[in-house]
């Protein structure tokens, strides 16, 4: 077998396959927000789900989960591809995304945030503990309420890296 050797800094994406989420916030002026991120994990399951998001410290989605302590984790589908790169490419704290990228959306069930319509399901989190190293965090959340279609996970969209992204069983 050939193997290619993978730098200490690209060895990430060795295990960055998990599925990508949209984290929704809602701001301390009201605005809604909404960011891909592909490093998320469920961390414990008893009594009450627990997940782990890596944030950036400089960005607006962790200023607002900061203050508001809670967050809302969206499960997009492939077909939204095109949606993640659009919010992945502007700050929250420079534009609207919902408006400047007219997203429909609609209310969580137990927080104040937006989620985006046609996404395969959503965890609606309070945030228990959040471990700064860096300019990173580690965002623990504590699940409040989840919901989502039949068969989510046939159509959850997989990040790895720029260029590089999958669902299972397709091609995105």
């Amino acid at each position: 077998m050939d193997y290619r050797e993978y730098s200490k800094a690209e060895a990430y994406k060795l295990q960055n396959a998990g599925g990508l989420v949209m984290i929704c916030t809602r701001g301390v002026g009201g605005r809604y927000n909404l960011a891909p991120i592909a490093w998320s994990c469920p961390i414990d399951y008893a009594p009450v789900s627990r997940f782990v998001c890596v944030l950036d410290t400089g960005h607006q989605t962790f200023t607002d989960l900061s203050a508001s302590r809670e967050f809302a984790m969206a499960l997009p589908r492939p077909s939204q591809k095109d949606l993640i790169l659009q919010c992945g490419s502007v700050s929250g704290a420079a534009a609207d995304k919902y408006e400047a990228f007219s997203i429909p959306y609609f209310g969580a069930n137990r927080i104040d945030v937006r989620l985006p319509q046609g996404i395969t399901g959503w965890i609606e989190c309070s945030v228990s503990r959040v471990i700064v190293e860096g300019t990173s965090a580690l965002v623990l959340g504590d699940v409040l309420y989840a919901a989502a279609i039949e068969g989510f996970w046939k159509e959850r969209f997989h990040y790895v890296d720029e260029g590089t992204s999958f669902a299972p069983g397709a091609e995105v």
